[in-house]
């Protein structure tokens, strides 16, 4: 395997062992009180409608990307790499996305509830 080819996949590899779920333990400056339930499932509906193209941009870029590496890594055929770069390059992008968006949509949660009177810190 060229070192061009270890380049595409490497970050596919980092990014889907690093992706943290949006429904980890939110923490709290005090007690939770009676609402709290029922606000955060409000509130992740909302997060869950927060910026629903981010995939699709995630897999374009890294298409794009990936092509352009992979027509320069297979110098004997560049279509064929630029086609397996591009595979490959969607699929990083996708998953550097979905953790990105993962986080953003915790935040979002993090702020819904907090406008909602939670002491929410984290």
């Amino acid at each position: 395997m060229k070192p061009t080819s270890l380049f595409l996949i490497a970050p596919l590899t980092f990014v889907t062992a690093c992706t943290a779920p949006m429904d980890r333990d939110y923490t709290l400056d005090g007690p939770r009180n009676a609402m709290f339930d029922t606000d955060l499932a409000s509130c992740k509906v909302a997060a869950a409608n927060y910026r629903p193209d981010a995939h699709l941009d995630g897999a374009l870029t890294g298409a794009a990307t990936g092509a352009v590496f992979g027509a320069l890594d297979n110098e004997d055929d560049r279509g064929t790499g630029a086609v397996a770069g591009a595979a490959v390059g969607a699929l990083a992008g996708i998953a550097a996305a979905e953790d990105e968006l993962s986080e953003d949509r915790r935040e979002v949660v993090i702020r819904c509830l907090q406008n909602r009177g939670h002491r929410v810190i984290g």
